[in-house]
């Protein structure tokens, strides 16, 4: 595993793509947090943050401010998977790795390498940015209590990074698997889950991505219409698990199947 990830750190050391998208990736997930900040912490008035309690950024409430905000922004993570992966099929460089002595299953750790990388500098850039902003912004001494969330934000990105793995497995080309994917995370599973609660209840809210966000209330929004899920928090774990359980099923099949 040691080679496979040093030969994958050699492929993307001197790609300036590679680094782009990580410095995009970080930056979208710092700047909503000071723009979320300036619009409902600084711009609203006194009385008004009383009726709300405490400030978004104050300990606890930090940790799921943080996480909720970074839900929509760490998307970019996902795109450069495709990207990645697409171009070993664009460039043949997976043949090339299966010549030289890889197994068609070295080539998928390979990849499974970047999605578990890719979550866990997600994972530990909104840690950074609690401590930031609880620091900066809060006015309560630090706690521990709701860190809970970043949890379920690590889960909700190994989702979408494996989503994005299996579509670019699929695919194989960088634009249209591009397209695909932020056509389903945009459109399509919104559409799809609005289906199925009206024909089916409270099930669609257990389609990948939504049941994320199930988790991941945002806290201004939470207050106001009392928002809570429809089902206990283990439910939407146990979903999340096992998506992430069938995309890496579904990948391995495809790779060992297909004809390279």
């Amino acid at each position: 595993m040691l080679q496979i990830i040093k030969i994958e750190w050699l492929k993307v050391k001197n790609y300036r793509t590679f680094w782009v998208f990580i410095a995009l990736g970080l930056l979208a997930m710092l700047a909503p947090n000071f723009i979320i900040h300036d619009i409902f912490v600084k711009n609203i008035p006194q009385e008004a943050q009383k009726l709300l309690g405490q400030s978004m950024y104050d300990y606890p409430l930090v940790w799921q401010t943080v996480a909720s905000v970074n839900s929509y922004t760490s998307g970019i993570f996902s795109l450069l998977l495709i990207t990645l992966v697409s171009n070993e099929f664009n460039y043949r460089t997976h043949r090339q790795n299966i010549i030289d002595g890889w197994d068609r299953k070295d080539f998928v750790l390979s990849k499974l390498f970047w999605v578990v990388s890719l979550a866990l500098l997600a994972l530990i850039t909104s840690l950074v940015a609690v401590i930031i902003f609880g620091s900066i912004y809060g006015k309560s001494p630090f706690s521990m209590e709701n860190s809970r969330f970043l949890c379920y934000y690590f889960l909700q990105v190994l989702v979408s990074l494996c989503l994005a793995l299996l579509v670019s497995m699929l695919i194989k080309r960088t634009g249209l698997a591009i397209i695909l994917f932020l056509g389903y995370i945009m459109f399509i599973e919104q559409i799809l889950v609005s289906v199925v609660k009206r024909f089916f209840g409270d099930v669609g809210g257990l389609l990948p991505l939504q049941a994320g966000d199930e988790l991941l209330p945002f806290p201004m929004v939470e207050k106001l219409v009392k928002f809570s899920g429809p089902y206990d928090t283990t439910v939407y774990l146990a979903a999340l698990a096992a998506y992430v359980i069938l995309f890496v099923w579904l990948v391995f099949r495809r790779m060992l199947r297909t004809d390279l």
